[in-house]
């Protein structure tokens, strides 16, 4: 397969620890060149005067330098371009890249509007162009393991039917010039696209449709729980949403209605984070904390990928499965558990640690780049888009579900979502 040349514009933290270590390691994955704005250091200053990070020219050298997108986009050797800019341009700059023919990712979320997502869409399929947003999070370890136990048996019966989903993504950030605070300044300013509910909510709202599809209808609270300026600029969410019974998601669920609660806060001092939640029919699934990987590329970046602890949870890290002794005689529990269970039994239930997937970011960037590198080869674009890990369609459906929620706040009712995603 030939290298797919790829070109990233902004380099900020989703560059520096996402997009680029990722990257790296992909086989036919060439990083060409970055597009930051300021100019490189100046060349009599010392190198203990210059901090790593700084400027793409000091921690890539070997890779091209733009000043601004224009020339990325017109450069005819990039393939692919990546948008890691604050959410409120992605847009604009996935149609510019567009326009001049290159295929796009798009950091999540996609873009502030459905409307704005449907032109994007439609771009991309008549010029021949694959477009998809950066979900990295269907690569955590939580995640892989729960649809692990959701969809493979015998131990998927231990959670089918599943009843209800807690899913939440909480941190311990206060105001500015208080402990604990390390918010973006763009990341509080009232424009189209920020929010808690756009940054987190994403996550959150793609992991569940990507389980289980739309929901039949949504309730949703957002707030600025800690009353920073501007007040319009939530900083917490609540989203309840419903699967019925008669639903396609009810009849894979065992002819059982299902409840998902996404929850997020920026005020949550506990030492350990809630995760996940689910109860199911024989047991249920428990998990504390986030994925590690972000912490290890954060502290290693593309070095961490090479470790073999990269992507593993530690033991005290682990979730938590949980059956009712009554319910453990018709399932495997070395099947459902794992040979490294740590079984107790408290009050009729039995609970154990159990060993979670790995959790695997570069994934993402194999399939994309595996993708368009057979486009280069010479195959139909319609029939590789099919194979993308996140089609765009998907993506769009995340910010339609956060406008549902947007408006659900603003009017408390509750939203019939399939009646009101119409493109």
């Amino acid at each position: 397969m030939v290298d797919v040349r790829v070109g990233l514009v902004g380099y900020g933290l989703s560059t520096k620890v996402f997009q680029i270590p990722t990257l790296s390691v992909v086989q036919n994955a060439k990083i060409y060149a970055v597009v930051q704005r300021s100019a490189p250091p100046d060349p009599a200053l010392k190198m203990t005067e210059i901090n790593a990070g700084d400027h793409v020219t000091i921690d890539y050298p070997d890779v091209k330098h733009y000043r601004d997108t224009d020339s990325l986009f017109k450069d005819d050797d990039v393939d692919l371009v990546i948008i890691s800019t604050p959410s409120p341009g992605h847009y604009a700059l996935a149609k510019a890249a567009l326009e001049h023919g290159k295929h796009v990712v798009v950091e999540k979320p996609f873009c502030p509007t459905t409307k704005e997502c449907t032109e994007l869409i439609s771009l991309a399929t008549s010029k021949g162009l694959l477009l998809t947003v950066y979900q990295n999070r269907r690569f955590d370890s939580d995640f892989l393991t729960l649809r692990k136990y959701l969809e493979t048996t015998p131990s998927s019966k231990l959670l089918h039917p599943t009843i209800s989903i807690t899913s939440q993504f909480n941190r311990y950030r206060l105001p500015d010039s208080t402990a604990g605070s390390n918010q973006k300044a763009w990341k509080s300013e009232n424009v189209p696209g920020n929010g808690i509910l756009y940054d987190l909510g994403s996550h959150l709202i793609d992991q569940i449709l990507h389980l289980f599809g739309l929901p039949g209808w949504l309730w949703a609270h957002t707030d600025n729980q800690r009353q920073t300026e501007p007040l319009a600029v939530d900083d917490s969410f609540n989203i309840y949403m419903y699967y019925a019974a008669s639903s396609e998601t009810g009849k894979r669920n065992g002819g059982h209605p299902l409840t998902v609660e996404l929850k997020s806060s920026m005020v949550s001092a506990v030492s350990r984070q809630n995760r996940w939640v689910v109860k199911g029919w024989r047991g249920s699934y428990k998990k504390f904390g986030m994925d590690v990987q972000e912490e290890q590329l954060r502290a290693l970046g593309v070095a961490a990928i090479h470790r073999d602890n990269y992507g593993v949870e530690a033991v005290n890290e682990w979730p938590e499965i949980t059956i009712p002794q009554a319910a453990s005689e018709d399932l495997h529990l070395e099947e459902v558990f794992g040979k490294v269970a740590m079984l107790n039994n408290t009050n009729g239930f039995i609970n154990s640690k159990v060993k979670p997937e790995k959790g695997d970011y570069v994934e993402y960037y194999r399939n994309v780049i595996g993708c368009i590198g057979r486009i280069l080869d010479g195959e139909d674009v319609n029939t590789v888009k099919g194979d993308l890990h996140v089609k765009p369609e998907e993506a769009r459906d995340v910010i339609g579900v956060i406008e549902l929620a947007k408006e659900s706040s603003a009017t408390g009712n509750r939203i019939k979502v399939r009646e009101r995603l119409k493109y």
